[in-house]
């Protein structure tokens, strides 16, 4: 409502006998329709909410969660401090950007590479460093596998929130997310392993010596399996869980 009436929350509290027009009345009617299906507000209100910013958003793109908030901060812990030179990462799967988004407005001294595979959350990625102003010091790339991304052994930092959802799960989540956001950036395979297998594989040739993997994860279960799956230059760092009490990160130390 305070959409459609151009105003803010407390100018509609304070102006409780406000009436729509009939073009606002019928735009109302149509947020409630496109609601109805499942589609997400988010989509609806090309908007999302993430690290205290605001994202452009919209089909074809993963909405930010709250809980990826928990990924920024472990990121920003390990990115090291100002050098002689910026230091640089890359958001690997980075949707809508805002990942590396909020890591670059934390780090004025950082760069980034941002690489994604699906062409509909490219734009959205372009469009959140557009409205963040960050052309300088973020390269959008679009990678349609490990082997062409530009950047070995130059890394201090490899971030990503990869699809981990089972395929076999992925009928059960709720409609707004099974229905309307992109299965790719869901889908994690048979066992919801796959793209860490390929982070595990590929991270070591990315990363100066030294550097961290830190990716999130979908809880204990999950880990157990990474703490088996990573390779011997990879040793675990740190392990943080969220508000719940949910295993959601891990950080990973590339040693040569």
């Amino acid at each position: 409502m305070t959409r459609l009436l151009n105003i803010s929350r407390s100018e509609l509290l304070a102006r409780p006998e406000t009436t729509l027009t009939a073009p606002q009345a019928a735009a109302a009617w149509e947020i409630v329709r496109r609601r109805s299906s499942g589609e997400p507000l988010q989509y609806i209100l090309n908007e999302a909410h993430f690290w205290g910013l605001t994202f452009q958003v919209g089909e074809g793109v993963l909405i930010p969660r709250p809980e990826t908030e928990l990924l920024v901060e472990l990121a920003l812990e390990f990115l090291p401090s100002p050098a002689r030179f910026s230091p640089i990462f890359l958001d690997w799967g980075t949707g809508s950007g805002c990942v590396a988004i909020a890591m670059l407005l934390e780090r004025p001294d950082a760069k980034a590479f941002m690489a994604e595979k699906n062409p509909r959350s490219l734009r959205w990625a372009w469009e959140n460093i557009e409205r963040h102003e960050l052309h300088g010091r973020a390269l959008l790339w679009h990678s349609r596998g490990p082997e062409d991304i530009p950047c070995g052994g130059s890394l201090d930092l490899v971030v990503a929130n990869p699809p981990y959802i089972p395929t076999k799960e992925i009928a059960n989540l709720m409609r707004e997310v099974r229905d309307h956001e992109p299965r790719l950036a869901l889908d994690g395979g048979e066992d919801g392993m796959d793209f860490y297998r390929m982070l595990f594989r590929s991270a070591p040739a990315w990363l100066r010596p030294g550097g961290a993997l830190i990716f999130e994860i979908g809880g204990e279960t999950q880990a157990a399996e990474l703490r088996i799956a990573a390779p011997p230059c990879l040793s675990l760092a740190k392990e943080e869980a969220d508000y719940a009490g949910i295993l959601r990160c891990m950080a990973w130390r590339y040693m040569e």
